[in-house]
């Protein structure tokens, strides 16, 4: 029964992989640029996160997601630079995505910033079939792994921003990028809008005292060959330290996040995602922890900075 499952399982992703080749993160709103290039534009100072996420504990094969992302304003310009790597294990197949992250800013008021951004990205892609459990002793078949294959894409994004406002809108992937086995695996690369992806993200910062801050968020993601998915958020943050939010996706998923400010620079963060699909009777959830950093410089922040909580 418990490899039934675990096929049943990888049947499942393997489609959904081929229909929303995009990982999620719960905590994106701590750190917009892993769902939107544009969103490096509202730093003004060297900053980056790290995170890593295991999705249905409990499952054999189940998806386990790393990644970082790193950038920084070109000091005395409005263009700003940055690198983004994702690392994206479902089974057997591995999905890396190495992503180098250009933006330009431009100033619309004295209280609001727009940023546009493309960002330019490689997926590399494999198959470790080595490490199947076959009927057939030393299958032939099974006995070696895919080669690692490269397939260009580029991203959009979109961001505004004020001091308590913001609203992105990002595309993950302007080519459709597909693989195919004919007697040797070949990558292909087309411009297909049918198959792009599409998110918008919004969020605003309530004052509710001195010490307390209310942060409500919401993403929708329209994504190719899956229902429109939306997630509803919010954070309290108690003075400008300690968060804790919630979040509920129409995906019949819930999220709880803790997150503490360890130094002036520094920031952790914990979700837990639980599922009320039929999944919940196989997983006990999902894990996932996240470090920020923003090098903030002795003269302190800029003027204008995009709310993240």
């Amino acid at each position: 029964m418990k490899h039934l499952i675990t096929i049943c399982l990888l049947t499942v992703l393997s489609v959904t992989t081929k229909a929303q080749n995009q990982f999620h993160i719960s905590q994106y709103m701590l750190h917009q640029a892993f769902m939107n290039p544009a969103a490096i534009g509202s730093y003004g100072n060297l900053n980056g996160a790290a995170f890593y996420k295991n999705q249905w504990t409990g499952f054999e094969g189940a998806p386990t997601f790393q990644g970082f992302n790193i950038s920084s304003p070109i000091k005395g310009s409005a263009n700003h630079l940055g690198f983004t790597f994702v690392n994206d294990r479902i089974g057997i197949n591995t999905n890396m995505d190495i992503s180098g992250i250009y933006a330009y800013k431009i100033k619309t008021s004295q209280k609001s910033r727009l940023v546009f951004s493309l960002a330019a990205s490689a997926r590399l892609i494999q198959s470790r079939y080595s490490e199947l459990e076959t009927d057939i002793a030393n299958d032939p078949l099974f006995q070696q792994n895919s080669p690692m294959v490269l397939q260009p894409n580029f991203k959009f994004g979109s961001y505004f921003y004020t001091k308590k406002f913001y609203f992105g809108l990002a595309v993950p992937n302007l080519l459709k990028n597909s693989l195919a086995y004919d007697g040797s695996y070949q990558g292909n690369t087309e411009f297909d809008f049918n198959d792009m992806h599409f998110y918008v993200h919004s969020g605003y910062t309530f004052d509710l005292s001195d010490q307390v801050t209310l942060a409500p968020s919401v993403m929708i993601k329209q994504v190719s060959g899956a229902p429109t998915q939306m997630d509803i958020n919010v954070h309290a943050v108690f003075k400008k330290k300690f968060g804790i939010g919630a979040s509920f996706r129409s995906s019949k998923e819930i999220a709880a996040m803790l997150n503490y400010q360890i130094a002036k620079s520094f920031k952790l963060a914990y979700a837990y995602d639980f599922t009320f699909s039929e999944l919940s009777n196989y997983s006990a959830g999902s894990h996932e922890i996240m470090l920020l950093f923003n090098m903030v410089e002795k003269k302190g922040r800029p003027a204008i900075e995009a709310p993240r909580y």
